[in-house]
C-alpha cells in the first residue's frame, strides 16, 4: 500500500498528479455492466436510481400489521425525451409483498411522469419523487420487491428487502418498528402519509447530515401489554458504529394503558458521520427491560462533515491524493484558521470548476471514501484504508470485475479492470485469510 502510494503522488510531478486526480475524479460513476460484477451487494447501482424502505406497525385489526413501502426516484436515473416544452421521463414502478411462503400478499403497478425544463435538471443527483403504498395483512415476515421499469430506455431495475415478524401483542409493552422521516409535522387534511396525528414525510434512504437534512427525525408506537405495567420509561440513544453513545433521552409514563406515539427531532449537524444505531428500550421499575428495538441510519460522510468533526481524519484521507509537503502542512497547522486555510487551498487547486459553487472533485472524492467504508470495511477496518478502498478511491468505479469468490483449490480473488485509464490497469486482489480483506498483489500500480 505504501508503494503504491509512493509510486502514485512522490514520482510524478504535482501539476500532473493534480490533473490525474481531476480526470479520474469526475468521471462517470455507473459502468455499463456494474450490477453484475459481484465486488459489491448487487443492489448498490440500483440504490443510485431508486431507494426503498418498508416499516410496520400494529394494525387495527387483530392480528394484522399495518406495512408502509415508501419508495424513491432519482431524476437522474431516468432516460429523458426532450420536447417543445422541455424533457420528460416516463417510468412504472411496481411493488409486491410476498409472505413468510412466498405467497403474494399485496402488490400495486404505478405510473409516473417527470417534467423538467433544462437538461441540467434531468442530471441531477439532488432531485427525486417519493411516493408510499399502504397495506394490512396477517402479522408474518414478509418480503418486499421494487421493480422500476424506464420506459423509455426499456430497462428495469429491482430491490428486494425482507422484515422480520414482531410480536406486537405481549404481556409487556413493546416498541414499533421506526419510520426515519424528512419531515414530521401536524397532520392536516387526508395523506397517505397521515399516522397517529402526523404527517411523516418518509426518509427512504435513512441518510441525514453532511450537506442533506442535519435533523434526525422518526417516528415510532410503544404499544400496551396485557399485564398493568406502572409508570414505564421509553429510552431513545444513538450509537455511533465505532465512538460508542453520542445521544440519550428518555420519557415516562404515568399509565401504560393505551398506544402512545412517539417522534423525535434531534439536531446531529455536529455529529461525527458514519454508520449509526438507534436503539429503543421499554424498561419498568429498578430498570427492568420489557423491550428493545434496534435500527440502523447512517450520517453523510462529506469534506464537510469530516474535517468539522475530525481533522486529524480528514487529513488522513486526503493520502491518495496530496503530496508529502502538503501533508506536512496540515500537521504542521495549529489554529482553525490556518486549518481552514490549508484545506480550501488544496481543495481549490483541484476544482476543474472554478465558478461552481461546490467543488465536484471534493464531493467526487468524500463520496468514494463513503462507498468504500460501506462496502470495503471489516476487521475492524474502515474501508477506505484497505486496499480495494484505495483503488477505488483513486481510479473509481472498475470498467469490469473478475471476481472468483468460490475457489476449490485457492482462495478468493478478484481483478478490477480499467480500460479507460491512461495506461489501461488491472488489478488483482487476494482473499487470504478468507475474511473478505481482499489484498492487493504485484504489480502495485496494475501496468503489467
Amino acid at each position: 500500500m505504501k508503494y503504491f502510494h509512493t509510486f502514485l503522488v512522490d514520482r510524478i510531478p504535482l501539476g500532473i498528479i493534480i490533473l490525474l486526480g481531476l480526470a479520474i475524479l469526475v468521471a462517470s460513476n455507473v459502468p455499463s455492466n456494474a450490477d453484475e460484477t459481484g465486488y459489491r451487494p448487487a443492489n448498490e447501482w440500483g440504490e443510485g436510481f431508486f431507494s426503498v424502505d418498508a416499516v410496520d406497525f400494529q394494525s387495527e385489526q387483530e392480528k394484522s400489521i399495518d406495512i408502509l413501502v415508501s419508495y424513491k426516484i432519482f431524476y437522474n436515473g431516468l432516460t429523458y425525451q426532450k420536447g417543445p416544452d422541455g424533457y420528460t421521463a416516463q417510468y412504472e414502478m411496481a411493488i409486491v409483498i410476498e409472505g413468510d411462503k412466498d405467497n403474494q400478499i399485496e402488490g400495486i403497478i404505478k405510473e409516473g411522469e417527470i417534467r423538467v425544463k433544462t437538461y441540467l435538471e434531468t442530471i441531477k443527483a439532488t432531485d427525486f419523487a417519493i411516493n408510499m403504498f399502504r397495506a394490512t395483512c396477517e402479522n408474518q415476515d414478509y418480503q418486499i420487491r421494487a421493480i422500476l421499469t424506464d420506459k423509455l430506455a426499456n430497462t428495469t431495475r429491482q430491490l428486494e428487502i425482507k422484515r422480520d415478524k414482531r410480536k406486537y401483542v405481549n404481556k409487556y409493552p413493546t416498541i414499533s418498528k421506526v419510520e426515519f422521516a424528512r419531515e414530521i409535522s401536524d397532520a392536516g387534511g387526508a395523506s397517505k402519509f397521515n399516522r397517529g396525528g402526523w404527517r411523516v414525510i418518509p426518509n427512504v434512504t435513512r441518510l441525514y447530515g453532511g450537506n442533506i437534512d442535519s435533523v434526525l427525525k422518526v417516528y415510532f408506537e410503544v404499544y400496551p401489554g396485557q399485564n398493568e405495567i406502572q409508570s414505564p420509561t421509553v429510552i431513545v440513544s444513538l450509537y455511533h458504529h465505532s465512538r460508542g453513545l453520542r445521544y440519550a433521552d428518555t420519557v415516562s409514563y404515568d399509565d401504560m394503558f393505551e398506544t402512545k406515539i412517539e417522534t423525535r427531532k434531534i439536531d446531529v449537524a455536529d455529529y461525527m458521520p458514519g454508520d449509526y444505531e438507534m436503539e429503543i428500550t421499554v424498561i419498568g421499575r429498578r430498570g427492568r427491560l420489557f423491550n428493545k428495538r434496534v435500527e440502523l441510519f447512517e450520517l453523510n460522510l462529506t469534506a464537510e462533515s469530516i474535517f468539522k468533526n475530525d481533522y486529524e481524519l480528514a487529513i488522513k484521507m486526503l493520502k491518495y491524493l496530496s503530496s508529502r509537503n502538503e501533508a506536512k502542512k496540515f500537521k504542521a497547522a495549529k489554529t482553525d484558521e490556518q486549518r481552514r486555510a490549508l484545506w480550501d487551498e488544496f481543495w481549490s487547486l483541484r476544482d476543474d470548476e472554478r465558478q461552481s459553487a461546490q467543488n465536484p472533485t471534493k464531493k467526487e472524492y468524500f463520496r468514494r471514501v463513503r462507498h468504500a467504508n460501506r462496502y470495503f470495511s471489516g476487521m475492524k477496518k474502515d474501508g477506505w484504508k484497505t486496499s480495494r478502498g484505495m483503488i477505488y478511491i483513486t481510479y473509481g468505479v472498475p470498467d469490469e470485475v473478475d471476481d472468483h469468490p468460490f475457489e476449490l483449490n485457492g482462495r478468493p480473488y478478484q481483478f478490477w479492470i480499467y480500460y479507460n485509464a491512461y495506461p489501461p490497469r488491472r488489478f488483482l486482489f487476494i482473499d487470504e485469510w478468507g475474511d473478505s480483506n481482499y489484498i492487493l498483489q504485484p504489480p502495485f500500480n496494475g501496468i503489467n
